[in-house]
């Protein structure tokens, strides 16, 4: 729960070294090595002289060690745009809009959720309807965000047809959300209104932005942080001319002088449009961060809408990239990811602006922001599995170094195997994971968690759960997770208050889950497609598989076809840097370590199985507890707490985030074993094949915890992974006896 323009300001602060640094090898750079002046020619005058980019340095394609592992099909074959060199700490933030169904409304928060913890932004921002038309479900979305998908909220507010005693309420209700932040905007006319001219009001008690950034100012002081909109084209209402530009440039520096902190920017298509506003606002001592505005193009008809309604100009060679492919949208869209990256690119190479970040308005889209944001080397986006995808990525690791990208390729089809349930594709945020993780889970945005520092592993494919169960908490673990039964840390919720993501309907849950499940193996079929990407989420497990999991994806597939059915691993790490692609996360100069951990439902007679093979190894420990309550266990002791993910760094205590705890582990089995029930059993008809299969298994089963405390086993790239080695071997060892 931060300030925007306070995370900005620190993340400035934070790289500013290496900025200056950057600038001055810049500058050396364009002194020996001047650009040929056409290459100049469609940018500005006053930002010509700028330094220019290395190109040596930064070239996503062909760099070791860029931070890019993946470049989605759909640009390989794209215009190259020039190579770059990225400022240190860049940053980008998402717009959504609330949906009109409530379908539509929990299909948004599954896709904030997701993309908030696959792409990390700096913040979303949730859209207010014309006179608060959207307000209770703009404020619904904008809550969950905050509270729940662990992510800082701006929320748009506009004061159109609103009085000074609703502006105040809504402001009461974000802030009781943890909501610190608000776009202070006008908004548009009443529904069946005309367009504004020129010294229109709005009909409130607040009749423009400024007299709401003062209202906000007034009622709350500094607790918000507060942004106001920038429109490089000038906005629709205004004078046209140059009298225009300056009126409006007048009435933005007087929004700033009231009380805002910083300026999101409308969309643009000439990026020379957007370097002339950034020049003139700096020019008229407006020196506030400028966010601009990216809209990837989704289609050709809705380009010309869109960019009507707002007044947008697009440039003529724009228009000729899509005329030829307008009425193809996979085409028009390829080339709009395109525009977007050069866009970017050329923002980012205006070291004398100082603007290091992007707004996309993703129209509730995820898939074209997570491409460019891949191209412009912000997130790795990992190959989807095929037979060789553990030896592939092994490779890449060992060729690039441990602190290098993971350069793939895209997969095959998942095998030759006849599907009885639809095939689907998955986004690529659902592969992506973002180049700087403070902790290998998402942290809170909630000012009451900003020191939680550990959390059991159990929880790692439900985070949204773990986070509502705790969600009342006075004090979180910040050092050590301590005992369980502190009073301090408060206990987790009762059953009622599980948080159930939804699978959408009845009928998708049967397309996902299975129509008419009639044996085990049918069961075990939907885990297995679940590990390979065709089954997109399963009750366990709210979002796809983790990154980390990609190194073993054909194994666990092959495990839950065994009949292990996992819910829950990680391989073992030993030493791995800190900022390695997938399994680095604290920032740079340290070195992270994890021990190898499998969680899964068995049968009793595999339980046992394991129960032994864990006996076999003195460095195992097994937790196993059923439906009834009843527990093996190997190695574990009342109240022993096992650490398995620890981090060392320079000037800071062994951090320790992941844990397993015992008694922890009986409250995560009751809601594991739960879901059986209330998220796949209650699809078929009481007494029915299917019923009864799932209810066999919910009653029988075993949920099992496997540690293997000899984490030097996986080496420094998590390349081995004994334990899962071992589970395979029981594994087929079973199967051959049956």
């Amino acid at each position: 729960m931060v300030r925007i323009i306070d995370k900005i300001h620190a993340r400035r602060k934070e790289f500013k070294l290496e900025r200056e640094t950057r600038r001055t090898e810049d500058a050396l750079h364009q002194q020996q090595h001047p650009p040929p002046t056409a290459e100049h020619d469609n940018i500005p005058s006053h930002i010509k002289n700028r330094p220019q980019p290395r190109s040596k340095i930064i070239n996503a394609s062909t760099t070791s060690n860029s931070t890019q592992s993946f470049t989605p099909n759909a640009l390989e074959e794209t215009h190259n745009p020039p190579p770059i060199i990225h400022p240190p700490g860049w940053y980008y933030s998402f717009e959504f809009f609330p949906p009109k169904t409530e379908p539509g409304l929990d299909n948004l928060l599954t896709r904030i959720d997701r993309m908030s913890l696959r792409l990390d932004p700096l913040f979303v921002s949730i859209t207010w309807g014309a006179n608060g038309s959207t307000s209770s479900r703009t404020l619904a979305v904008a809550s969950h965000a905050q509270r729940f998908a662990c992510v800082d909220v701006l929320l748009h507010l506009s004061c159109t047809g609103l009085t000074r005693e609703q502006i105040a309420h809504v402001l009461t209700v974000a802030k009781s959300s943890g909501i610190r932040n608000i776009l202070a905007l006008r908004g548009d006319p009443p529904q069946g209104k005309r367009a504004w001219k020129v010294g229109d009001v709005s009909g409130g008690e607040c009749d423009r932005a400024i007299d709401l950034v003062k209202l906000i100012r007034k009622l709350h002081g500094d607790y918000f942080g507060i942004a106001v909109a920038g429109h490089p084209e000038g906005h629709p209402s205004s004078v046209i001319g140059e009298e225009g530009k300056v009126l409006e440039l007048q009435h933005l520096k007087d929004k700033l002088d009231a009380g805002a902190d910083f300026i999101i920017t409308q969309f643009f298509f000439d990026v020379t449009v957007f370097l002339d506003f950034v020049h003139r606002c700096r020019s008229a001592g407006i020196d506030c961060p400028i966010i601009p505005g990216i809209m990837p193009i989704q289609s050709y008809s809705s380009l010309l809408k869109m960019t009507q309604f707002c007044g947008i100009s697009v440039p003529s060679n724009v228009i000729d990239r899509l005329e030829s492919v307008r009425h193809d949208d996979e085409a028009v869209k390829k080339i709009g990811c395109e525009i977007a990256i050069e866009t970017c690119q050329t923002i980012l190479t205006c070291n004398n602006l100082d603007v290091d970040g992007f707004h996309f308005y993703t129209l509730n889209l995820e898939r074209s922001t997570t491409r460019i944001l891949a191209k412009l080397g912000a997130v790795n986006v990992l190959s989807k599995s095929n037979s060789s995808s553990r030896e592939k990525l092994n490779e890449d690791v060992a060729a690039h170094g441990r602190d290098g990208g993971l350069n793939s390729t895209t997969a095959d089809d998942h095998g030759n195997r006849p599907s009885i349930r639809r095939e689907r594709k998955d986004s690529e945020s659902e592969r992506a994971l973002c180049t700087r993780r403070v902790l290998p889970w998402k942290p809170s945005a909630m000012e009451n968690r900003s020191k939680e520092a550990v959390r059991p592993i159990n929880w790692s494919n439900r985070p949204l759960s773990y986070v509502m169960r705790t969600d009342d908490w006075d004090e979180f673990p910040n050092g050590r997770w301590g005992d369980s039964t502190s009073p301090a840390f408060g206990e987790l919720s009762e059953l009622s208050h599980f948080y159930s993501f939804t699978l959408g309907s009845d009928d998708d849950r049967r397309a996902m889950l299975g129509n008419c499940p009639r044996t085990e193996s049918d069961v075990y079929e939907v885990f297995a497609r679940y590990v390979e990407g065709t089954v997109p989420h399963i009750p366990w497990c709210e979002t796809p598989l983790q990154p980390e999991s990609f190194l073993v994806q054909p194994q666990l597939a092959r495990l839950n076809r065994y009949g292990f059915l996992t819910v829950n691993s990680q391989p073992p790490v030993d030493g791995a840097l800190s900022n390695h692609p997938v399994f680095g996360w604290g920032g740079k100069g340290g070195r992270v370590y994890q021990k190898a951990y499998v969680e899964c439902f068995v049968k009793p007679d595999k339980a046992n199985r394991l129960t032994k093979m864990v006996t076999d190894h003195p460095n195992m420990n097994m937790y196993a507890v059923n439906y009834s309550g009843q527990e093996l266990r190997v190695g574990v002791e009342e109240g022993g707490i096992t650490a398995l993910t620890w981090g060392v760094f320079p000037n800071r205590e062994i951090l320790q985030p992941t844990i397993f705890d015992p008694d922890t582990f009986i409250v995560w089995a009751e809601e594991a074993f739960s879901l059986w029930s209330s998220m796949w059993l209650n699809l078929y008809d009481f007494g029915s094949d299917s019923y009864e299969l799932i209810e066999k298994i919910r009653d029988t089963y075993y949920l099992v915890a496997i540690i293997d405390n000899d984490f030097t086993s996986g080496g420094k790239d998590g390349s081995k992974f004994r334990l899962l080695d071992s589970l395979l071997e029981v594994g087929k060892a079973s199967c051959q006896m049956l």
